[in-house]
């Protein structure tokens, strides 16, 4: 039975290998860069988690604060800029002219008094004229009367013109800032005086 083949159908089973084979240096070598390459990539990732953390970001949010604070007041100490600062976040009012009568026309001898004021608001105006015309009871101009002056921003400056008549008869004052749409109208409710006082003629005696 010796000479007859092995029919159980059994492999035989392999004997287990010998001790591994040694890693050669230039093995261990490159195993020891990966390590070091992925410890140091590890602490990169620290360091940018660390300068991205939420105190870090405040502390420069703060230091960005301080520098536009120091330059805004640099620039508030300039006058012009300061100017253009405040017009910028200050609601502008719109410019506009007052023209009125600080009493009644009135009549002296052969002249009307008229006095009036004017007050600019942001007009940058430097120079008015004031004209003044005196109509009769017709609409026919009996005298005119120009008067310049300069004005002051937001606060008002009189004017008193004193207008000559041609005839005794004024019945209407007109009065207009020449170049702008301000006018002022008065009428005389009562008949002017004459321009010269009527003599009284003295009564007679009879011898």
């Amino acid at each position: 039975m010796s000479g007859e083949p092995d029919v159980s159908g059994q492999a035989d089973t392999p004997e287990a290998d010998a001790d591994p084979a040694p890693v050669p240096s230039w093995a261990r070598r490159a195993r020891r860069a990966r390590r070091a390459r992925r410890a140091r990539t590890g602490s990169g990732r620290g360091q940018r988690l660390a300068l991205d953390s939420p105190a870090r970001r405040a502390a420069g949010l703060a230091v960005v604060l301080v520098v536009v604070a120091v330059l805004a007041a640099g620039l508030w100490s300039v006058p012009p800029v300061r100017t253009v600062l405040l017009q910028s976040f200050t609601r502008q009012q719109t410019p506009y002219t007052e023209l009125y009568f600080t009493s009644s026309p009135r009549f002296d001898g052969g002249k009307v008094v008229v006095p009036v004021a004017v007050n600019a608001h942001g007009t940058g105006v430097t120079s008015y004229r004031l004209k003044v015309t005196l109509e009769s009871a017709e609409g026919k101009p009996v005298g005119r009367e120009t008067v310049k002056f300069a004005p002051r921003d937001g606060k008002p400056v009189p004017v008193v013109a004193r207008v000559g008549r041609k005839t005794a008869e004024v019945a209407v004052v007109r009065v207009a800032l020449v170049g702008h749409r301000q006018s002022l109208h008065y009428s005389f409710v009562t008949p002017s005086p004459s321009v010269a006082p009527t003599a009284t003629p003295s009564p007679t005696r009879t011898p």
